[in-house]
Parts: C-alpha cells; sequence; structure tokens
C-alpha cells in the first residue's frame, strides 16, 4: 500500500489514507454538474463528471441539444488514485478560484461537442440541507450538495460550428455533490422487494435574479410526509439568508 497524494494535504476526515472513503458502500460518489443557456430556449448544455472511489470507476458526459438536434458525448475510466484532478479521457474540469470560477473542457476524438468555457458564480455558493433518503431501514441516499448559479465565457463548437459564449447572455446553475447515492448496477433487493420505495415527491430550483440568487428545495415522501425544506437567498456581499417553508 501507497499513500495517495492527497494524504500531503490537511483535509482527512477520517483515520484513513485519502486513497479511500470512509464509507465502504459500493454507491458511494462525488460529483459535479453543470448546465448553460444563452436565454434563448435555442442552445442547452448538460455536463458532468462523477468520481465513484468504491467501484473504481470515473466518468463524465455532456449533451447539447440545439433546435430539434441532439449531440451527446461520454467518457469512462478505471479510477486508479485519488487525486485533486478531475479528469477522465478529454474531459476536465479544473478549480481556478473555489466556490467562484470553474473551467469546463471538453476534447472528444470525433469533435461532435467540443467546448472550454469557464463557469463564474454570480453570488455565493449555497450548502444545502443534507439529503437523506430511507427505503424502509435503510438509507438509499445520504448526500451533501452545494449549488451555485452563475454565467459562462468561453467557446463551444457544435458540429463543427463554433459558439461564442458570453457571460452577459450566458447562463446557468451547477452543483457538487457527495456521499450515498444508488449508482451502476442495483444492489439485490432482498426482502425489501416486497415493500418496494414509493417514490417521492420532489421540487428543486435554482433560480437567478439581477440582484440575488434562490435556491429552493422540497422533498416529500409518497404519502405527502415533508422530508426536506431549504429556502435560501443568496447576496453578492456574500450574505446568505434563510427564508423559511417553501410552500408547493
Amino acid at each position: 500500500m501507497r499513500p495517495a497524494p492527497l494524504d500531503e494535504y490537511p483535509i482527512h476526515q477520517s483515520p484513513l489514507s485519502m486513497a479511500q472513503v470512509a464509507a465502504t458502500d459500493r454507491n458511494f460518489y462525488d460529483r459535479c454538474y453543470f448546465n448553460a443557456h444563452d436565454r434563448t430556449g435555442e442552445v442547452f448544455l448538460v455536463t458532468g463528471l462523477g468520481v465513484y472511489p468504491n467501484l473504481g470507476v470515473t466518468d463524465a458526459f455532456a449533451t447539447v441539444r440545439r433546435g430539434d438536434e441532439q449531440w451527446a458525448v461520454r467518457f469512462s475510466d478505471a479510477l486508479d488514485e485519488r487525486s485533486l484532478e478531475a479528469r477522465v479521457g478529454s474531459y476536465r474540469v479544473e478549480v481556478v478560484e473555489p466556490l467562484r470560477r470553474v473551467r469546463v473542457v471538453c476534447e472528444p476524438a470525433d469533435g461532435s461537442v467540443c467546448f472550454d468555457l469557464t463557469w463564474e458564480g454570480a453570488f455565493p455558493a449555497v450548502l444545502e440541507d443534507r439529503h437523506v433518503l430511507m427505503s424502509g431501514p435503510k438509507a438509499i441516499l445520504d448526500a451533501t450538495r452545494f449549488a451555485q448559479v452563475g454565467g459562462w465565457s468561453g467557446t463551444l463548437s457544435v458540429a463543427g460550428e463554433e459558439l461564442r459564449v458570453d457571460p452577459e447572455v450566458w447562463v446557468g446553475s451547477r452543483d457538487r455533490s457527495w456521499g450515498i447515492r444508488p449508482v451502476g448496477d442495483a444492489d439485490p433487493a432482498g426482502r425489501l422487494a416486497d415493500e418496494p420505495l414509493a417514490g417521492h415527491w420532489w421540487v428543486y430550483a435554482p433560480i437567478r435574479f439581477d440582484d440575488f440568487g434562490l435556491l429552493v428545495i422540497a422533498q416529500e415522501s409518497a404519502d405527502g410526509t415533508r422530508t426536506l425544506n431549504h429556502a435560501t437567498r443568496a447576496f453578492p456581499d456574500g450574505r446568505v439568508e434563510q427564508l423559511g417553508w417553501p410552500r408547493v
């Protein structure tokens, strides 16, 4: 066994090497998600990267809809070592300024969807309330996430046509989440197959205004029991105001 490069940094949260995560659940994940649009409804980009330490896999994707057409590219590889580098194949995410600016680069071999884009948060990132979803006595989702609204700059090429991405026009949202969430092959159902999860009601709305950003979440079990409330307003000066109980 060798230490991981991350072990050089004072970031440990368990008596383990950073080569491992404290949870042994196969579904442990660490992901980032981004979307971007030009306010016209004509072009929409969704992209993200995920790391799955207990599965030994990292992957990424990008999909663009333009008019009535859609393009998608995917990347996947073995995860040999946990590090500060978020990369798989010719896709990478670079943290330029934590919680403020992030660069995302996608250069697939077929050239169908290529971009070099820089995200800048318009308001502070907001740490959401912890997400937990139970199936009987088992937590099938136990995760933490932060979210942010902002704008984009750079270039986006779709099917050989390059688009200039102007931050005055291109906006979107992003999030970073980690914890336990169903990924890959399903776990054996066992006894819980006799008591299947009935699903849940879910409202998730990051909204950008000129002077502030809103994040509203309402989660309810199938019978209407509220299991998660989150409503905050973020201001440019760094203040984050709690708004109360969301009503649907």
